[in-house]
Order: structure tokens, then C-alpha cells, then sequence
């Protein structure tokens, strides 16, 4: 007998019921699979934690961008403890981070020379 191995991922809610119906093999992983599609992609991670006035401050929108072109990696928003995480970044990739103020009352932060670990 035949078997075709289907994967699906990313972006959307199943239906695990439908799925059984189906006779899917739900297999759940302990970790998050990383897809490198690009040259910027890869196992490094940059973190932080985002503070106002020395004080954990969030949510807060957090960009991190490639430092030698500028181009925009990935957005998140901080945790209600202040801290964020970038994650498939290239390891080694130069980049710099910029955090909004989502109260617009200061002005926008960025840590320069950020290389991804």
C-alpha cells in the first residue's frame, strides 16, 4: 500500500476532527519547525524587552531590518513583560531595531549593530 506524507503548517486554525475523519496522522512537534527560504533566514535570534522611562513598557510594535540595506526582516509586538524575540534570523546577519512608542508620545528607539546569535 501507498502512503503520501501531506504537511501542512503556518497560518491558519485546523479542524483535528475533520482531519481524524480523514485518516490524518496528527503528529505535533516539541518545537517550531524554522524554514529558511532566503538568505536572510536561519537559526539566529535577536531579543530585547522594550522599556519607558527605565519601566517595562508594553505592548509595544517592534521591526528588526537587515542594517546594510535596510530591508525590513520581521515585526512583532513585546509581551506584556516588555520582552520581544526575533527568531530565523541568519546567524551573523548585521541588523538594527526600532521600537514605536504605540502612544506616539516619544519618539521611536533603535538599537543600531544588532547581529543576530
Amino acid at each position: 500500500m501507498l502512503k503520501i506524507l501531506r504537511t501542512f503548517f503556518g497560518g491558519y486554525i485546523p479542524d483535528y476532527n475533520k482531519l481524524r475523519q480523514m485518516n490524518f496522522m496528527i503528529v505535533r512537534l516539541p518545537h517550531s519547525i524554522i524554514t529558511v527560504l532566503n538568505a536572510d533566514q536561519g537559526l539566529g535570534q535577536i531579543k530585547g524587552t522594550t522599556k519607558k522611562m527605565g519601566t517595562k513598557y508594553s505592548p509595544v510594535p517592534v521591526c528588526v531590518f537587515r542594517r546594510d540595506n535596510r530591508q525590513l526582516l520581521w515585526e512583532t509586538t513585546s509581551k506584556a513583560d516588555g520582552s520581544y524575540a526575533f527568531r530565523n534570523i541568519a546567524v551573523g546577519l548585521d541588523c538594527f531595531v526600532v521600537a514605536f512608542d504605540p502612544n506616539n508620545q516619544y519618539n521611536a528607539v533603535i538599537q543600531d549593530k544588532v547581529i543576530a546569535k
